[in-house]
């Protein structure tokens, strides 16, 4: 009977879900992101494109992913695939002029010269200093006219040749210049910083090559190299707007809120009506989640220029990164309006309504040594996201352990102050208790306290307490850790401190390590050690515990997990099976 009721349990193992909350540490959609910018910048498309699906996975909403997205396509030459990138993101911002210089970019490349050239003039409109897409304009047109000269009828024979004019010599610089965009687009960083420092050579005072190859450099990660080209920029020209914005995405890219805000103050105060900066104002809240302000700035573009469907798209997008998507939905059918047609427009009102509610279901089976039976500990929660900031939740427990059953409450409130900042606070009951807590109460916080950079990812301080009312003692717990990122943000580590302590003064202490490793976008694998006292029956029991197990995203709603535990306790060693899935909907 024992035999077949292991088999039935192993059986279950590929039909349930299971894994306490915790077990996996998956990468966010930011850390995502931030890695597949990195694999693209380096050249790493495929890796790239890999990395910013499953960004977009988590944010389906986010015109940056796709956007970066688009140009990780456009460097393995996937137009199709790089057109619906930028044709999405467009479709949730409208205004947003990188992806609108992507999709002329795709346009240009498939020879639909008719459908690149508005979208290119839309940004040279927009952006009146974006050398990029100005020189994409140019070889627009003359792309145009040279296809309209080839279909002009030859004279008639009779006809007299009029005296050709000598050709003109091409400018050498401009060529280099379009080279270098060409590239910079393709993703081929050190191609696009080859031609712009042969075109540099050749007019080294050009404040709009500088501006390029500070861009350029800067995107590689080479900050120092890029400031000193914006400098250059600014010794020629101190109130060049270009290359003061460039300083500020200079900052943005290293992570340094405060800086890019500072610096974007400094050209709002200068350039108060320009897009451009308000544009880049609006993006620089947004990474704040100062959503107020964001809106702001996008509405005094959009008063400067009516026409301007950048600023209703990002109204959107305002109104969708705070949970408001019929309101985000009204932007984007005005921004429409503007420009009839836009498939990034249409994609982002294409976007189905954001998954608010999350159901997590996990099962337990515990093995315990010298013929002590089995232990089983179930759980089913529901979850829901009454904004972007706040989720509440609630879950039900039922465990099992030598013929008794508890049955246990739980409800959560999750909220997000800022980007870096959260805290939960959480409380639980169980009626007749046998050996689970009568009562508990827990809170717990996070702050990141580094951003992501180069080859590290975020790095987060946190900490979690307890307390726990048994029918026979009370027990506090303390847990501080830390947690990081490395190689780009596929390798997560944490070390977390464990104290213990019940109302009588008895005290224990542990730590626990682990490691997550991200294999492929949708499959993780995770595991770690413990030595920490484990609390059973109001007890405080000295515990060694080896623990592993892995996540799969079998599509955008789902994700099914299973682990595996050893534990030795003085009394006997206990080995656990679990199985978890999540729902999205």
């Amino acid at each position: 009977m024992q035999r077949s009721r292991r088999a039935a349990i192993a059986a279950c193992m590929f039909l349930a879900i299971a894994a306490s909350p915790g077990v996996s540490l998956a990468q966010t959609a930011d850390e995502l992101y931030a890695s597949g910018v990195k694999a693209r910048q380096a050249q790493h498309f495929d890796e790239a494109a890999d990395l910013l699906k499953r960004a977009l996975a988590l944010k389906p909403g986010n015109a940056d992913v796709l956007v970066q997205l688009g140009f990780a396509e456009l460097g393995r030459n996937d137009l199709p695939a790089a057109r619906e990138a930028f044709s999405g993101a467009l479709s949730l911002a409208p205004a947003y002029q990188d992806a609108s210089f992507g999709l002329a970019e795709v346009e240009f490349r498939s020879g639909n010269l008719d459908a690149a050239l508005p979208l290119a003039e839309s940004v040279v409109r927009a952006e009146p200093g974006n050398a990029d897409a100005a020189a994409l304009v140019e070889t627009i047109r003359k792309a145009k006219q040279a296809a309209a000269g080839s279909k002009v009828k030859p004279a008639p024979a009779a006809a007299v040749p009029a005296k050709k004019a000598p050709p003109r010599r091409a400018d050498p610089v401009a060529g280099l210049m379009q080279q270098g965009r060409r590239l910079r687009a393709a993703g081929k960083l050190p191609e696009a910083e080859q031609a712009y420092r042969r075109a540099l050579r050749l007019a080294p005072k050009n404040t709009d090559i500088l501006v390029a190859l500070g861009l350029v450099v800067g995107s590689g990660q080479r900050f120092d190299v890029a400031g000193h080209f914006f400098d250059r920029a600014l010794a020629i020209d101190p109130g060049l707007l270009d290359a003061r914005l460039g300083k500020v995405r200079l900052a943005i890219w290293q992570g340094d809120l405060p800086r890019a805000r500072a610096l974007a103050d400094e050209a709002l105060a200068s350039a108060p009506d320009n897009v451009e900066v308000l544009n880049l104002d609006a993006r620089i809240a947004l990474l704040e989640a100062d959503y107020r302000r964001a809106e702001q700035s996008f509405q005094r573009a959009f008063a400067v220029d009516p026409r301007n469907a950048e600023a209703l798209v990002g109204i959107g997008d305002v109104r969708r990164a705070e949970g408001d998507d019929a309101a985000a939905r009204l932007a984007y059918r005005q921004a429409l309006a503007i420009v009839p047609g836009s498939a990034d427009i249409e994609q982002r009102l294409a976007v189905p309504p954001p998954r608010k509610w999350r159901l997590d279901i996990g099962t337990e089976m515990s093995d315990l040594s010298d013929g002590l039976g089995d232990w089983t500990d179930s759980s089913a929660g529901l979850a829901y996201r009454l904004s972007p900031a706040t989720t509440i939740s609630g879950r039900s427990r039922v465990a099992t352990r030598y013929g008794h059953t508890d049955v246990q409450v739980e409800g959560r409130i999750d909220q997000a102050f800022s980007p870096a900042f959260s805290a939960y606070a959480l409380a639980a009951a169980t009626p007749d208790a046998d050996f689970l807590a009568r009562y508990s109460i827990g809170a717990g916080a996070s702050w990141q306290v580094m951003a992501p950079a180069r080859q590290f990812g975020p790095v987060s301080l946190n900490i979690d307490a307890r307390y726990d009312d048994f029918a026979n003692a009370g027990v506090t717990t303390i847990s501080p850790w830390v947690q990081g990122y490395i190689l780009d943000g596929r390798l997560g580590l944490s070390a977390r401190w464990v104290h213990a302590e019940d109302d009588i003064g008895t005290r224990a202490d542990g730590y626990v390590l682990r490691a997550d490793l991200v294999v492929t976008p949708r499959f993780n694998l995770f595991g770690g050690y413990a030595d920490a006292p484990e609390i059973s029956d109001g007890t405080l029991v000295p515990t060694r515990t080896v623990f592993g197990g892995l996540s799969w995203d079998v599509s955008d709603p789902l994700t099914l997990r299973a682990s595996l535990a050893h534990e030795q306790r003085p009394t006997f060693d206990r080995t656990i099976f679990g199985l978890g899935l999540t729902a999205r909907f």
